[in-house]
């Protein structure tokens, strides 16, 4: 490879100046001529029947123009499971369900209408714990479960309102228990959590009258696969829909699938072809969108006394919420990988993802990895100190390097695990002895990415010599519009001022898998970067003769084509296009991307033996005080080592694993949303809901470790979801260092430190 010139290194932003001055238009921003405005009703019951739904007072309100129900909108939804209706039809299975909406001339009017819709209920059980809700005798929240559509990776359980069960069958755990010297049990637990993105939902909606052309602006991470998924539940090709992203303030997961959007929908199927907008306030959104899942982890261990593991049970409970949603792939993803990134000959794991009559689980950040690690990376120091043993000494004796077999049976390369554990662990002082009060604590991750997945992409250059990158990659806030510019500015050999990206429009741009998953980088890079040389090659063919040379014998440098041998004899790529094609004239090239799997999980066993296109790999170390008089934890300092593969941008790289720890920490120190024992939100809210802040912040050692991925663009690999993934475990293995024991439950609050320092002193007493 020819030594890179834009391609690692720190580069700016190339939407920094549209975002700072305020010129970026984003999603809630936006406003269509002749628009409406629409206002959903939520439903005040977990589960009940529906009775009764009495619109007449809406419908004849000033400035209405519309009123629905499910009874309009017939239509059912579901990525992994069609289960979800577009308005509740028949009952509720969660408290901020819509169960009706209206369209008005203005805001006002749609909400005063909205608040006239009487809705009349017949409770129902309702269960709010995932344990609770597949116990025996539990009634189902979907009756209709046996008939919905369903993908053919879903396994129903046994129990009740279980929609997916994962197994994970490796060697016979109950030998492996016989033959360890220590035996240890443990239960876990990690709450629902919001995403809490700056940005609120909304989505625009119109119906073409003449065509019944469906468009929709909305920013969905998956443009594509939103539209396949409205595309099954209306009946309609996909040529009928168009999706059209403005810019996305913040996601983390949650503007992926079908939210806002149906609402919208729904109201513009009778809107006589007038837009329609709903925007969700802060409340609408925390508690009709999605959250993360809850879990409940039991975990047992056998381990030599020499530290070796040799056995590892795990069954997690996820909380999907009312409907699927993605508790299935979450908890597929989520439970292979839950008992670490260890050699273990006997594994066996079962991972249940439940209904229950609460908020709508579903993608967020870290996808099912934090809830694992929060369990197994604690269990992990557990261990250790029943034998004896420095918690770093009981890793590296048993993690994972290039060449292991994994438990699920996949040979592994370009593992970076050990390093990121050695440099996180190094840069907290890791050998050097700790103050009085002070913890230290340490957590590992593996984390795979969505396999398999494609990605397609095109790139042109016009008769200015100007690059236009087309490619469905969601600009999120990540920074994939940077990284994919420098690409193709790598590849074509031109300033990285003279890349642009196209707005993105189903209409028009390639098709893409999804920003999910800590996958773009990879695949879209590479499409990106396979249209770019191709497109640079079809440079080379047409220059030649201008230059009186073979092809072989041209280079490429600052957006110009050249002799080798005689740099001066050269050429501007526009004045190449615009001699063969005019001045309108332009060069385009297409690409797709997509890693084959061998064999994908199989459903008894949960083995594969390539279950992912790559891995990435994390260690975050943590250095905490703990105040016993108070419970308040102080972190001092944290390290995260991240694997990135090839930092295609350092500095975003370094920019990307600081916010991951910023949101881990949250997740960690303080948040949880809270859902009393009638299925209520009590928090819907930031003056509630208690994220981080800068004061919670300590000294931050962001750590870029590059094992290149042999597959992968320049060697990169994902970064974006790990980031947040080993933190609470990093941080409650140091307040256990800090105060002598272990605290088992998320987050943790100062009250909740404080009392279990409290029952801990009178068990002592």
């Amino acid at each position: 490879m020819s030594e890179l010139t834009v391609v690692g290194k720190p580069v700016t932003r190339v939407d920094v100046d549209a975002k700072v001055t305020g010129e970026a238009i984003y999603g809630y921003d936006l406003v269509l001529p002749n628009m409406l405005y629409g206002k959903a009703v939520f439903s005040t019951r977990p589960h009940a029947k529906i009775k009764r739904i009495n619109t007449e007072k809406a419908r004849s309100y000033p400035g209405i123009v519309a009123v629905i129900t499910g009874e309009d909108a017939p239509w059912t939804h579901g990525e992994s499971i069609k289960d979800k209706p577009f308005l509740a039809r028949g009952k509720v299975r969660y408290i901020g369900e819509p169960v009706a909406a209206v369209a008005a001339v203005d805001e006002d009017t749609a909400q005063a209408a909205a608040a006239l819709i009487e809705v009349e209920y017949a409770d129902l059980p309702s269960y709010f714990s995932p344990v609770e809700a597949c116990a025996p005798g539990a009634i189902p929240i979907h009756e209709d479960f046996a008939s919905y559509r369903k993908a053919e990776f879903i396994v129903g359980g046994s129990m009740p309102n279980v929609c997916e069960h994962f197994k994970l069958r490796t060697g016979d755990v109950e030998r492996g228990f016989k033959d360890a010297d220590l035996i240890l049990e443990e239960r876990y637990t990690v709450p629902t959590i919001q995403h809490a993105a700056m940005e609120p939902h909304s989505a625009h909606a119109q119906v073409d009258p003449v065509t019944g052309r469906l468009t929709l602006w909305v920013a969905n991470d998956a443009p594509f696969r939103a539209l396949h998924e409205i595309a099954e539940a209306l009946g309609l090709p996909n040529e009928k829909i168009r999706l059209i992203n403005p810019l996305q303030g913040g996601g983390f997961g949650s503007k992926g699938g079908l939210k806002v959007e149906t609402v919208a929908m729904a109201l513009a199927y009778h809107t006589q072809g007038r837009p329609v907008r709903v925007k969700f306030n802060r409340q609408e959104t925390f508690i009709s969108t999605l959250v993360r899942h809850e879990c409940t982890v039991y975990i047992k261990s056998g381990v030599k006394k020499d530290g070796t593991l040799v056995a590892r049970e795990m069954v997690l409970y996820w909380g999907g919420g009312a409907y699927a949603e993605k508790s299935p792939t979450v908890c597929i993803r989520g439970s292979l990988p839950a008992p670490g990134p260890y050699r273990i000959p006997h594994v066996k794991v079962d991972g249940y993802a439940v209904y229950t009559n609460k908020p709508v689980s579903g993608a967020f950040r870290g996808y099912g990895i934090p809830q694992g690690a929060w369990a197994c990376e604690q269990h992990m120091d557990e261990l250790a100190l029943r034998l004896g043993m420095d918690p770093r000494d009981l890793r590296l004796k048993n993690i994972f390097v290039d060449g292991d077999l994994s438990y699920w049976g996949e040979q592994l390369h370009s593992v970076g695990l050990k390093e990121t554990l050695v440099k996180a662990t190094e840069a907290i002082d890791w050998d050097k002895p700790r103050p009085e009060g002070i913890g230290r604590g340490f957590a590992c991750i593996s984390k795979p990415t969505r396999t398999p997945t494609t990605s397609s992409a095109a790139v042109y250059v016009d008769a200015k010599g100007e690059v236009t990158v087309l490619a469905g990659t969601v600009e999120i806030g990540q920074g994939c519009s940077t990284i994919l510019s420098q690409v193709a500015a790598e590849e074509l050999k031109v300033p990285i001022q003279q890349v642009r990206m196209h707005p993105l429009d189903t209409d028009v741009i390639p098709f893409d898998a999804s920003t999910t998953s800590s996958r773009s980088t990879y695949h879209m890079g590479n499409a990106v970067r396979l249209s770019a040389i191709q497109a640079r090659e079809q440079l080379a063919e047409i220059a030649s003769p201008m230059l009186e040379a073979r092809k072989e014998d041209l280079d490429f440098k600052n957006g110009r084509v050249f002799l080798k041998d005689h740099p001066q004899m050269a050429l501007s790529l526009g004045e190449v296009i615009k001699r063969k094609f005019g001045p309108e004239g332009v060069v385009r090239a297409d690409a797709s991307y997509c890693y084959e799997i061998g064999k994908d999980l199989d459903l008894e066993t949960g083995h594969s033996d390539h279950a992912s296109a790559f891995y990435m790999y994390a260690t975050q170390a943590a250095e905490v005080k703990v105040d016993t008089e108070t419970g308040k934890i102080k972190l001092l300092r944290m390290s995260a080592a991240h694997d990135v593969g090839k930092a295609i941008n350092p500095l975003n790289c370094a920019a990307q694993i600081e916010g991951g720890l910023a949101m881990g920490i949250g997740s960690a120190l303080h948040e949880e949303l809270v859902v009393d024992d009638q299925g209520k939100v009590r928090n819907p809210s930031f003056l509630d809901y208690h994220l981080v802040t800068s004061l919670d912040l300590p000294q931050m050692i962001p750590i870029i470790v590059e094992c290149s991925e042999p597959e992968g663009p320049y060697g990169a690999k994902g970064l974006g979801e790990p980031g947040l993934a080993p933190t609470p475990a990093a941080i409650g293995n140091a307040v256990a260092n800090a105060i002598g024991f272990r605290i088992y439950d998320l987050p943790l609050t100062p009250e909740r430190v404080y009392w279990a320092i409290k029952k801990k002193g009178k068990e002592a007493a």
